[in-house]
């Protein structure tokens, strides 16, 4: 049985991808084979279908692989890698540092964040030096089925890490202090959290979907002496905006400093 797409990492964004591309018809589940050391991650696999080893030196020959794997083990894994298309989503990792490693291969790095699991992700993709739009058709197609894919220059990859990879948890941490805050002001855990949650997910499809910038639709919320003018007046005093915005240069430049090892 031939084998497309080789991956080495199983853990919560590889299954995202795998159920992805299965589940849109662009690889069925006898063209994937999946490296971890988990065995109750490659149990995931098995079930699925996909061929699965311990190990990246185990898997079978493919024309693509993509290194699902921490930055840090990323020297460990890349003698194992034989494919011509390396796919990277490792913060950080340049594919100038990719292609040294993997002297044949032509490298691909994206950028995805966690909802990809829900199939509503943000991709950044950027083509190393020697990579065409061909080899990394593949992988606007992987990465389409879970969200939406965005091109990017390669220095600039580290700023997608920073806004949209790290940035769930920038909402999880608003929406843990607005129910805290809907809990101080008497409603009970479930019901705040109820209301949170789909405030939250209303507020993101407008968005998306009104042609109105955020300071227009943040504007249009707010009414002069209102309760929303009061809740952002408190902001605004603690330089919430400035801390969020310098938040995502801290993580750009963690990114960086992991891509150098």
């Amino acid at each position: 049985m031939s084998t497309t797409l080789a991956v080495i990492g199983g853990g919560n964004m590889a299954k995202a991808i795998v159920d992805g591309a299965i589940a849109g018809g662009i690889l069925q589940c006898g063209d994937i084979a999946v490296a971890d050391p988990d065995e109750q991650c490659r149990a995931y696999f098995d079930d699925l279908g996909c061929t699965t080893a311990p190990l990246a030196s185990g898997l079978p020959t493919a024309p693509f692989t993509l290194l699902a794997v921490k930055p840090q083990v990323f020297d460990v894994i890349a003698p194992s890698v034989a494919s011509e298309v390396v796919y990277s989503i490792m913060a950080g990792v340049t594919t100038r540092r990719i292609s040294d490693a993997i002297p044949n291969a032509r490298t691909v790095r994206i950028m995805p964040n966690l909802p990809c699991c829900v199939r509503y992700g943000a991709a950044g993709i950027a083509l190393g030096e020697t990579a065409t739009e061909e080899d990394a058709e593949l992988a606007r197609q992987l990465f389409g089925a879970i969200g939406i894919v965005v091109d990017v220059k390669e220095e600039l990859m580290d700023a997608v890490t920073a806004v949209s990879g790290s940035g769930p948890a920038y909402v999880f941490l608003l929406a843990e202090a607005m129910i805290e805050g809907g809990m101080k002001a008497g409603l009970d855990e479930e019901t705040a959290t109820a209301l949170v949650g789909q405030t939250l997910r209303g507020a993101a499809e407008m968005l998306v979907q009104d042609s109105r910038t955020a300071t227009q639709l943040r504007e249009a919320v707010t009414s002069k002496g209102g309760t929303t003018a009061a809740a952002l007046a408190m902001f605004q005093d603690r330089d919430v905006h400035s801390a969020i915005a310098d938040a995502v240069i801290a993580a750009r430049d963690r990114g960086a400093e992991l891509g150098n090892g």
